[in-house]
């Protein structure tokens, strides 16, 4: 019986990539190979995807025709990778000024696939990604499952951000979830009753892969442990914020179940992860050009603290070429005894998400108050701070005019969800507050939780 479910599985898999990706089953096979490359051979087929972009950028997309020019960097003759550091950063800020010059001038926006992020900086951003983008996306994920025994049709729990609950979604929704064998709770609402209920959905689903987000994580396997589940799974894939120590062996020990750490965002997703023999954090495939830069576009030193910059080789509709996601890192001075051919990345240091308190006990998943500044036009950036159990402070620089309608409407639904007792207020701010670590938390919690 098992074994017609496992086929019934798999061919809807392979139908459903078929008909939206279908391009990813050439990936995944490229990406085989290179995991039998050596070093040396996996980085020259990056920089053959790092000069391909260049020239196809500085042909086609007007923003980097300019800025290639004003760098003095001639695509078709760079020396590759060590050229791609002469040209600046390119930030959300950049990207918010420059939309439509970001766009590739061959290609047809309207086949490409629309964006958006209050990322985990807080700062909200809307983007656009190509079918080439979606193809290697699905093939990586696919890829990277592999390293941990996880196949793309395994049955998969999540405890993820939603903007509404499973029980409010549509038939049609319900399906797919059935059809693609996924079940999750909302890590914007983890109430006792939320996660009693998900507990048991797992003790008769018995799904051999679990993922979410790091704090969100933290609390099931803090629950389970208090109410003695009993929960194993062939893989926990921990992402979108810092996994801690304590938070690793927390989840590790309640479930008795390895942990891996994975790092991407919507922005480009897919970009490291770790390997089962060593856990290093490797960057998953050639697709992806990370850096680990000084606030000059500098390399540091190995073992030196700096900023995450990214280039996306898979997206030509609206490139991202040396992309700064206000993540930091630890750059580091080795390869993995594990015998994957990719670099690794060290300790990532900057991506901490608070849960929000709620009166009633529930804990709110800060990503939940990301999703209100999706489309606002008006705010530059953001931070939720929750000094006490009964008060709320909305922290916000503006952006032009008509940011107070914008923050009036989000107030409204924050008191709507966190209940009249608790008092919403809002500040305007010329500079956010930044902790000692340079990194910006979306959202600061004082209260202490049980």
């Amino acid at each position: 019986m098992n074994s017609l479910v496992d086929w019934f599985a798999a061919t809807n898999w392979w139908l459903s990539t078929r008909r939206n990706s279908h391009g990813a089953f050439r990936v995944l096979d490229d990406l085989r190979n290179e995991s039998r490359m050596r070093r040396t051979e996996w980085a020259q087929l990056q920089t053959q995807r790092i000069s391909r972009l260049l020239i196809h950028a500085g042909r086609n997309v007007p923003y980097y025709r300019r800025i290639f020019a004003t760098a003095g960097l001639d695509p078709e003759n760079a020396r590759l990778p060590q050229d791609i550091q002469r040209l600046p950063l390119l930030t959300k800020e950049t990207i918010r000024q420059f939309p439509d010059a970001l766009f590739s001038d061959n290609l047809d926006q309207g086949q490409l696939y629309r964006n958006a992020t209050g990322g985990s900086t807080g700062v909200p951003l809307t983007f656009f990604q190509d079918q080439s983008y979606r193809d290697v996306s699905t093939a990586l994920d696919a890829y990277v499952c592999s390293w941990w025994g996880i196949r793309p049709y395994d049955r998969t729990a999540a405890i993820w951000g939603a903007d509404r609950e499973f029980k409010d979604l549509s038939w049609q929704s319900r399906f797919y979830n059935w059809r693609h064998r996924t079940r999750s709770l909302n890590a914007f609402r983890l109430s006792d009753e939320s996660l009693e209920s998900f507990c048991k959905c797992l003790v008769r689903w018995k799904p051999p892969y679990l993922i979410g987000y790091a704090t969100a994580l933290d609390r099931l396997a803090k629950f389970a442990i208090h109410r003695d589940y009993d929960l194993r799974f062939r893989a926990i894939r921990s992402s979108a914020e810092t996994l801690f120590s304590p938070q690793r062996d927390t989840i590790s020990r309640a479930f008795d179940s390895p942990v891996f750490d994975f790092y991407g965002s919507r922005e480009v997703n897919n970009l490291a992860a770790e390997c089962p023999e060593e856990h290093s954090l490797h960057a998953i495939s050639t697709w992806r050009y990370i850096e680990i830069v000084d606030d000059d576009g500098q390399p540091v030193t190995d073992g030196e603290l700096g900023r995450v910059v990214v280039t996306d080789l898979s997206n030509f509709g609206m490139p991202f070429i040396r992309y700064c996601n206000d993540d930091l890192a630890i750059k580091m001075p080795d390869y993995c005894p594990c015998g994957r051919p990719s670099p690794v990345l060290g300790k990532l240091c900057g991506r901490q998400t608070d849960l929000i308190a709620g009166q009633n006990g529930e804990l709110i998943h800060g990503e939940w108050f990301t999703h209100l500044f999706y489309d606002t036009k008006h705010i530059s950036k953001f931070q939720i701070y929750q000094p006490a159990v009964d008060k709320l402070i909305i922290r916000y620089v503006p952006l032009g005019d008509g940011c107070n309608s914008e923050i009036a409407r989000i107030a409204e639904l924050v008191t709507a969800r966190l209940g009249a007792k608790v008092t919403v207020s809002s500040e305007c701010l010329e500079v956010l507050p930044v902790p000692a670590s340079g990194k910006h938390r979306f959202t600061i919690s004082e209260v202490q939780l049980d």
